[in-house]
This record gives C-alpha cells, structure tokens and sequence, in this order.
C-alpha cells in the first residue's frame, strides 16, 4: 500500500450546520405540537403540560444545540443524542403519567415513536446507541403501562404496538448502517484502485504527484528541506527479456518492498514513477542522512543478489539513484528538483550503475545549482 498516513473523515463545516438544523427542528416540532396538544388537553392539564414541554423537553433539546459548539462535540455526539433522546422521552412518560393522574387523561403515546424515530435516523445515530434507545424505551413505557394502565382495555396492544415500532426502527438503522459500511468500503476501494500502482502497492504516477506537490508545497512555505530520490533498475530491459515477464513482475515488486523497508515514515511519499522508475519525496533528512539512505536501497538489492544474465557484464540486478536534497524555498517547483535528481540519476548511471549520485538543491548565493556527487558502496 502507498506510504501516506490514514485519516478519519472529518465533517464538514456545512455537516456542522447541517445536524445544528436538525436538533433545532426537533425543538420546532415540540413547539408545534403544542398547537395541537392544547385543543386535546383538558384545561386542567394545560399548566402541567406546558411545564413539561416549555421548562423540560425544550431546555434539554436546547442544551444538545449548545453542546453541538462544543470542540469535543463530534467525539461525544452519539452518547449526547442517546442521553438527550432518552431524557425527552422520559420527560413525556412522566407527561402521560401526570394527565392519568391529575385528570384521567389518556394522553397519547405516539410520541415516544416520533423521539426514536427523530434520533435513529434524523440525527443519525448508530445501531448500538439505536439499540439501547429501544431497551431503555421500551422499558420506561411497559414499567409505565404496568403501573398505570393509561389506555385501559387498549394498554398492552399499544405497549405491543411500542415495542414493535421500536424494533423496527432498530432494525431499519441496522440496515442502513450497514448499507452505507458497504458504501465507505466501495468508496475506499475506488480510492485505493484510482491511486496505487496495481504490480507494486505504491502510489501510482498520477497520485504520486498529487501527493508530493503537497508535501513539497508545506516544506516550502516552512522552508524545511526536501529530498527526492529517483531510481531506476539498471539492464532492466535486458533482465525482462532474459528472464521473462513475470521475473521482470517480480524485480519491480522487490524494488517496492525495498524501499518500504528503506523509507517508513508516514510522511514519506513513494511511488512508480514509471517502468522500472520510482520516485520517493521525503522531509527533514540531513546530507548524511539521505546517502545512508541510499545506501540501504543499494544493499537491499545486494542482499537479494538476483542474477541478470543478459546484462551486458553478466551481474547482479541492481539499481542506480539520483538524489536532489536542499532547502524546498530555493527550489522553483517540485518538477526542478525531480529534474535535478533525474540529472543526477544520469550520473549514477554514467559512472557505473549499482551507485548514488547527489545534486544539491540551487542553494548558492549566485543561484547555480552546485555540482553532482557520486558515490559508491
């Protein structure tokens, strides 16, 4: 796989304002349901109900608009809306018990389903939370129902009646997180597929170049120094057809391995650049430490001490690396300092192969770029 770092999916700022929207709809359908609510309600019940909805429910709906501002609302958000949906649903168990007992009003249930509802698939809450919605519900309404039986002859259909929409909810929440895992796996896999080179895992040219233009673009404005490493396997050609195709599959996928061994970082971007060509952009190395570096690329292949036959001295495959290395702020582009490492591939390649060469980034007060240097194991 490329070698980038992996991040959570972040929410929007429109995603913010967004769910800010929904919580403050679920307080504008409480207050319009007290249109209605009012020419039920006997008008004894009027004061307890008004307490209930204007002084409980709408301070609690309130109360998670305000945490919504909250730096940690996104890590906490999913037990705030269980707890505040729980807490509204609670606060109308305890609204149908008072009008049964101030006045023998079956005051409705319905909107015990409208909450769940509301936060299963409104405010998006995940299966787990869903679920516990539906025990912890469940149980307020049929402990209620026990208690008192507020809807007489009709009280256990309409506690079935419950406890099945609950279920079906969980259910369809359920379903839907799962639909939309499958989506995130679909959509993660087009990414991988769009961006890694198939043969090697590494980031493929196009996507390679994306992500170097944003680490180049970051050192340069932090003037930090930046290195790039260009490689290329020396005979490749000649190997590929000595060998056959797969054996040429099989050098390309060691060359990757190599230098995932080399360069670990996650900010270290690797990738095929082209061929049997590799690029990697890396930060915050020292002169030194990019030919030890380099050296590591060169006794990986060492190591692996593989035959080419029909190179024309009859040796080992190996590679040959251009380094450009120097502050990203003298450098015009990311293109001038993969030029200057091609420069200095063509040097390696000239003096020998199986070796590195350095060209230094245009750091002279003149503005000329200094010369190449080559080395060997």
């Amino acid at each position: 796989m490329p070698n980038f770092s992996v991040h959570r999916v972040k929410p929007s700022l429109s995603d913010l304002v967004r769910l800010r929207l929904f919580i403050l709809t679920g307080g504008v359908l409480i207050a319009l349901f007290m249109i209605g609510d009012l020419e039920l309600l006997p008008a004894e019940l009027e004061r307890s109900y008004l307490g209930n909805r204007l002084f409980v429910q709408l301070p609690i709906i309130f109360a998670l608009l305000a945490f919504s501002f909250h730096p940690r609302f996104l890590r906490f958000k999913q037990p705030a809306f269980l707890m505040v949906t729980v807490a509204v649903t609670y606060a109308n168990y305890y609204l149908i018990y008072r009008c049964w007992q101030l006045s023998g009003f079956s005051f409705p249930y319905e909107g015990t389903l409208l909450y769940a509802f509301f936060g299963f698939f409104v405010l998006g809450m995940s299966f787990r939370y869903a679920l516990a919605l539906m025990l912890l519900s469940s149980m307020g309404f049929v402990a209620l129902m026990l208690v008192h039986p507020v809807y007489d002859d009709r009280t256990m259909v309409n506690a079935g009646f419950v406890l099945a929409s609950l279920f079906i909810g969980v259910i369809g929440r359920y379903r839907l997180d799962q639909f939309l895992g499958q989506l995130q796996d679909a959509n993660r896999k087009l990414v991988r597929l769009s961006t890694t080179d198939d043969l090697t895992g590494l980031f493929n040219r196009r996507a390679l170049m994306t992500e170097s233009e944003k680490l180049f673009s970051l050192l340069q404005r932090s003037g930090q120094t930046v290195t790039v490493f260009m490689m290329d396997l020396d005979f490749f050609k000649q190997f590929n057809d000595h060998y056959g195709h797969q054996e040429g599959d099989k050098a390309i996928r060691s060359q990757a391995d190599i230098m995932r061994q080399v360069f670990r970082r996650q900010t270290d971007v690797l990738g095929r650049y082209g061929g049997e060509e590799f690029l990697v952009v890396t930060s915050g190395l020292s002169a030194a430490e990019c030919q030890v570096k380099a050296k590591e690329v060169l006794l990986g292949w060492q190591q692996r001490a593989l035959p080419n036959a029909g190179s024309p001295d009859h040796g080992r495959l190996s590679c040959s690396i251009g380094i450009c290395h120097g502050s990203a702020a003298n450098l015009s582009s990311l293109n001038e300092a993969i030029q200057l490492a091609d420069e200095a591939l063509y040097q390696a390649k000239n003096n020998g192969r199986a070796t590195f060469a350095v060209a230094a980034s245009r750091v002279s007060a003149a503005g000329a770029p200094i010369g190449t240097v080559e080395h060997r194991l």
